[in-house]
């Protein structure tokens, strides 16, 4: 993979390419299903189906705008796309919080849900409309993001099912060690394998909201 600057989408070859869109595809597909899966298998009163519609939305559009972005037909719309796609990073992990906060539902998990969202729209608007090229400050704020849910312990090991509780913490576990290969640029597939990661890491998510949401239905 030849390097570029910080402000030029870097040159992959046709195999890094075809590699990263199988890994795309597969992901819009399993993320479309899973959102309508887990909106049609919600029962669950109160907060509990707003947030998983916000949640599955959110999934497929960040997938989606990665899409666009890291296949835009041309270099000119590039930079538009790429900013999409550096801001859905931000709404997709706040949305991520979401119906597992709906499913512990604790006055203390939604003020951590607010402290989130607020760090995420900040993030999303600023990614928006005040674009600077990636650096370490923005990996630093969404795995400061994540690991917010550090917070959330003891109320997730109190009102979530035990394999709830592996599949977010191995899904977290795998988001944090895929930046390594976000980081990566001199790997080949570099780009491929941190999608990959995603991929992984949001699976693990979505199966355990599935789980919990099966568990808990009055």
């Amino acid at each position: 993979m030849a390097q570029s600057s910080a402000d030029h989408y870097p040159t992959y070859s046709p195999f890094e390419r075809r590699a990263d869109a199988l890994v795309h595809g597969v992901a819009i597909a399993a993320s479309a299903f899973a959102a309508v899966y887990l909106v049609l298998a919600s029962t669950l009163p109160g907060f509990h189906l707003p947030a998983t519609l916000l949640y599955g939305a959110i999934m497929v559009f960040s997938f989606a705008a990665s899409a666009a972005y890291h296949f835009a037909p041309n270099e000119t719309v590039r930079p538009a796309r790429r900013r999409l796609d550096h801001a859905a990073i931000f709404l997709k992990i706040a949305a991520t919080y979401t119906p597992l906060v709906a499913l512990i539902n604790t006055p203390f998990s939604y003020v951590v849900l607010a402290v989130v969202w607020s760090i995420g729209l900040y993030g999303a608007a600023r990614k928006m409309f005040f674009w600077q090229s990636p650096g370490p400050g923005s990996l630093l704020l969404y795995l400061g993001m994540g690991w917010l849910s550090v917070s959330l312990a003891k109320p997730v090991i109190t009102y979530l099912p035990t394999p709830t509780i592996w599949l977010v913490t191995i899904g977290g576990l795998t988001y944090s060690v895929g930046t390594i290969f976000y980081k990566w640029e001199g790997l080949r597939f570099s780009n491929a394998i941190w999608h990959g990661f995603v991929l992984v890491a949001s699976a693990c998510f979505f199966a355990g909201i599935a789980y919990a949401q099966a568990v808990m239905l009055p």
